[in-house]
């Protein structure tokens, strides 16, 4: 059995081509049952977030090179395109990364929550259209279990440099005092929310939510106190907000540099700050070349959430530690798992051959013959049948001078307890 997993991430690739390999929500379901209905794979779940997509799978043989062959012939690109910035890990390997994904170690800012949830989801995901085996079940719950001690035990969660608070941060520098800045805020997910709640703790007040589902934008700024605005009418109320902030799961550009350019005349060039915390993007990257319009992506922010997580570095240690020993625990039950299996093997080809033997006994009595004679016969013949395979071992490891096989043969079937 192999479990192995196949990704792209922050570490190994900018925005512009982890986009390229992104999974849209909606495309998920189709994803799974594709890569499900792969040959070799037994198993598997997809993680896709804005820093990372990760395939997971089980096999019965390694099948790296047929997970990206299908990764790239998903989405439409040449086989082997961006095979360099893609990484494969394999049974321990995998479980460790996972573990470290969700608890938060392996994100850009480290021990935030969010991840876990988005793991969680996918894994949920893969339940529901049903293409989850045992064993890769086994290493998600593992694997959260093991994140919630890292957690519990360490303080790698506390305080976190976010995404909003850099922003912000950013803002301060763009405008100086946020008092008067007037946002506008298109989408309403968990990224969306988790801003807005931090704008609105810090003072910010002029909050507008413009979601393709009103309800769901009406929900979320009644919540929070913010205004909506109709989706359609984002290009013409733009030059109405000094900071814009998007993060849908549109695969394609939804505000233009033609956009931002009129809304910056309109303006009069005042100052526009824009962020794009979507993978695929939001904005259209030529966007940031406007004189008056500053333009962040997700990765843009990575320095100055580096610089906050000094502190933070510290309980990494701790918590590989405590993932290291949840590895070695996941190990051993795949080990007892593999020889249960040898086992119920085993067994059951005794219980075959006892069977067969006992069916031969029966017809013999029922003919007449004498049951001592029967039952000395089934005993001879029960003993040859199940020492048959292990004694024609044995000789071949004599004549081999396998020695190492040899001992294992007196351990198992010549010493008592």
């Amino acid at each position: 059995m192999s479990l192995s997993s196949v990704g792209i991430s922050h570490h190994t690739a900018p925005i512009a081509i982890r986009e390229r390999l992104a999974f849209a929500a909606e495309s998920l379901p189709d994803a799974l049952r594709s890569l499900a209905a792969t040959p070799e794979v037994m198993g598997c779940a997809i993680v896709s977030t804005c820093n990372r997509t990760e395939i997971y799978t089980a096999s019965r043989k390694p099948i790296t090179r047929l997970v990206m062959d299908w990764l790239h012939d998903w989405h439409g690109l040449d086989p082997g395109q961006y095979q360099e910035h893609l990484y494969h890990l394999d049974q321990a390997a995998a479980i460790f990364h996972l573990m470290k994904v969700i608890s938060g170690a392996d994100s850009m800012v480290i021990g935030e929550p969010q991840i876990g949830g988005q793991v969680k989801q996918a894994w949920q995901l893969a339940h529901e259209i049903g293409c989850l085996d045992s064993k890769l079940d086994r290493m998600f719950q593992h694997a959260f279990a093991g994140a919630k001690r890292v957690r519990t035990e360490t303080p790698i969660g506390q305080n976190p440099v976010t995404l909003p608070f850099a922003s912000l941060r950013l803002a301060r520098q763009i405008f100086g005092s946020l008092d008067a800045l007037r946002v506008l805020m298109i989408g309403a997910g968990e990224m969306i929310e988790e801003c807005a709640v931090h704008y609105r703790d810090h003072g910010i007040r002029k909050m507008t939510i413009a979601n393709r589902s009103p309800e769901r934008a009406r929900d979320l700024a009644g919540r929070l106190g913010a205004g909506t605005a109709e989706f359609a009418q984002v290009p013409q109320v733009l030059r109405d907000y000094d900071l814009v902030l998007a993060c849908t799961g549109s695969k394609v550009p939804i505000l233009t540099r033609d956009m931002f350019r009129q809304a910056i005349n309109q303006r009069r060039h005042q100052p526009m700050f824009a962020l794009d915390l979507s993978v695929p993007r939001n904005i259209e990257p030529g966007s940031g070349e406007l004189a008056d319009l500053f333009l962040y992506t997700i990765d843009d922010l990575h320095a100055i959430i580096e610089s906050g997580q000094k502190e933070r570095m510290a309980a990494l240690h701790k918590a590989m530690e405590i993932i290291e020993s949840e590895v070695v625990a996941f190990e051993r039950w795949l080990r007892l798992q593999a020889t249960s299996a040898t086992l119920k093997d085993l067994r059951q080809r005794a219980q075959a051959e006892r069977d067969a033997l006992l069916q031969q006994a029966l017809q013999e009595l029922s003919g007449g013959r004498p049951a001592e004679d029967v039952v000395k016969r089934l005993g001879h013949r029960l003993v040859n049948r199940l020492l048959h395979g292990p004694s024609v071992r044995v000789r071949q490891a004599a004549e081999s001078d396998d020695e190492a096989l040899l001992e294992a043969a007196r351990f198992y079937f010549l010493e008592r307890d």
